[in-house]
């Protein structure tokens, strides 16, 4: 069942391994030699863009330097008998406070956990659960015995180094010196961190300053929001060629709305949103609607309006520029009094369907003017859907490149790959699993909420991508997500366009969420079953933006119904307008 709560689970250990991010710390195939990485610096939201160390002491010395935090400080003594059992607790006691904190305190990381840690007791019975490793496979964990050996060594400077200390007469001893130093450091920290928020909250309050106080200087410095950026995008005429080359959306438009002229449009009031060019609202003059109200909020209303004229609709066709929540409002759309739509007609999908979000408008024309019970939304169903795919060539390509050994730029390609979520055409060779449907909006009745969702999936390999070996796996490098557009209102001629992989490319291409390949990637094998939530929603910075998450986790059923887990995993990724 879909959810569209505003609980959040993603952020919740209950239910799922410690692994939940995508990526894990790596360690070499090589069984001597480990990656580290360190305490403050680790990434548990972007796990494959935390700083890697080649050895132990550069780990711990990166936290000293960089963040006032020693873990060596905080260890028992080297010839403590719980020694081992003690440092365990206290690495994985760390790294969960980072897992919790990171997005919040991260500048002053350090100095949070040197206060956290003031209270620590070794051997406290209440903090065996960290005997559990947060990160699978910790270098640091496997190597304690090294740790040990640090330790030691620094007990023994401290000792050698505060005799000669009292034998030259010197008052401030090597610890009191490093105290002084963190102390700084965390000082430096915070005083940045007040100086960001000073710097936003004098953004804010320039935002909300009277026009009439602001002078025309300062009003070229303040930022453009994001809805002036979204319209004024939209005044490109590459844009609206791109979507008028698009056949497959153009298309099913012109046919949707032509081929129900007598069922649907004749001698009816149509609204269309986002009239851009004209192009659907001369569809449905053409199609004999008696009034067209074509609105758009960029200035490329005035070749709509030429346009509109050269093809003889005129009379039919209304062009309005502005906001339709504002037109609304205003009561500024013409419309005479009790005068509502019969049809609402608007190309309003983006990437993975609402990036740049516009259906809110749409629905907001439809709550206000939309003729109750026969009125409708065109078209009016929307459908997402999820699929895996493997990306092999992509990754190998640098293996060899004109016979020479690039795997470099492997690594390079993966950061920027995972940074983000993407938009390309995804070939439907790379698919290796089916195309599981998350959601469907009615969009007649859906509300403005529902559009932030959770929705639970399955996925398994397809037949063709089934290998004769039974424990043979093959990769899931990425998740794609597409969606399906229906013009199905009851009664009239069904059209439908897909933009999933398996059907003619369009503008929209297919969003990617790629795995880190190189950490805790997914695998499949014949049988096994990728199952787990979908979420996406609205970024909170930025409305037109939107977030995505899947959390996920493999394995398969046995003969008694038992599940049996083998991988897990949280994938982060979000669509930046």
């Amino acid at each position: 069942m879909v959810s569209s709560k505003e609980e959040d689970i993603w952020l919740s250990d209950e239910d799922y391994d410690d692994n939940d991010d995508e990526d894990e710390c790596e360690v070499d195939g090589d069984d001597d030699q480990f990656t580290f990485y360190s305490i403050c610096s680790y990434s548990h939201i972007n796990p494959s863009t935390s700083p890697k160390f080649d050895t132990l002491s550069l780990a711990l010395q990166h936290d000293i330097s960089n963040y006032g935090f020693d873990l060596l400080v905080h260890l028992p003594s080297s010839d403590e008998d719980t020694f081992f059992e003690d440092t365990i607790k206290l690495i994985n006691k760390c790294r969960q406070f980072v897992k919790d904190s990171e997005t919040n305190i991260s500048a002053v990381m350090g100095n949070y956990l040197n206060k956290c840690l003031e209270q620590h007791k070794p051997g406290a019975e209440e903090d065996d659960v960290y005997f559990k490793p947060v990160l699978e496979d910790d270098a640091m964990l496997m190597c304690i015995d090294e740790i040990q050996e640090l330790k030691s060594k620094c007990s023994t400077q401290d000792v050698s180094t505060s005799s000669s200390t009292e034998e030259k007469g010197d008052s401030t001893s090597d610890s009191e010196t490093i105290n002084k130093l963190q102390s700084q450091i965390a000082l430096l920290e915070e005083k940045l961190s007040k100086a960001k928020s000073c710097i936003a909250s004098l953004a804010n309050d320039d935002d909300v300053n009277d026009n009439n106080n602001t002078s025309d200087s300062e009003k070229k410095k303040k930022p453009v929001d994001n809805d002036s950026y979204y319209f004024s995008s939209y005044s490109n005429t590459s844009i609206h060629e791109t979507m008028l080359r698009d056949t497959v959306r153009t298309a099913a438009y012109e046919k949707a709305i032509l081929s129900n002229s007598e069922s649907l449009f004749k001698d009816k009031i149509v609204c269309d949103i986002g009239c851009g060019t004209g192009v659907l609202s001369l569809f449905c003059a053409k199609a004999g609607a008696k009034k067209v109200i074509a609105i758009d909020n960029s200035d490329i209303i005035n070749q709509a309006k030429e346009i509109i004229k050269l093809n003889g609709y005129e009379d039919v066709i209304h062009c309005v520029r502005g906001k339709v929540e504002t037109l609304i409002k205003d009561k500024a759309l013409p419309l005479s009094d009790g005068e509502t739509v019969d049809i609402i007609v608007s190309e309003w999908m983006g990437y993975a369907l609402f990036f740049e979000t516009m259906l809110p408008s749409v629905i907001t024309v439809r709550d206000a003017i939309m003729t109750p019970v026969t009125g409708s939304m065109f078209p009016n169903v929307s459908k997402i859907y999820i699929e895996g795919a493997n990306d092999s060539e992509r990754l190998n390509y640098w293996d060899n490149v004109h016979s020479l050994n690039m795997t470099p730029m492997k690594e390079r390609m993966v950061l920027e790959l995972t940074k983000e979520a993407g938009v390309e055409v995804v070939d439907d060779k790379n698919i290796i699993t089916n195309r599981a449907m998350v959601i469907e909006h009615d969009l007649n009745t859906c509300k403005d909420e529902e559009l932030d969702f959770e929705a639970p999936f399955e996925l398994c390999l397809r037949s063709d991508r089934q290998s004769g070996d039974e424990d043979s796996t093959i990769e899931v490098h990425q998740l794609v997500v597409s969606f399906d557009i229906d013009f199905s209102v009851p009664g009239t001629n069904a059209v439908s366009f897909s933009t999933g992989c398996q059907s003619t490319p369009t503008h929209w291409k297919q969003a990617t969420l790629f795995f880190d390949p190189m950490h805790n990637c997914p695998a499949l094998k014949k049988g096994d079953v990728m199952k787990g939530t979908f979420r996406m929603k609205r970024n909170a910075e930025n409305h037109r933006s939107i977030d995505m998450a899947v959390l996920w986790e493999i394995g398969s059923s046995s003969d008694d119904g038992t599940w049996n887990r083998s991988m897990n995993g949280m994938l982060k990724r979000s669509l930046i307008a």
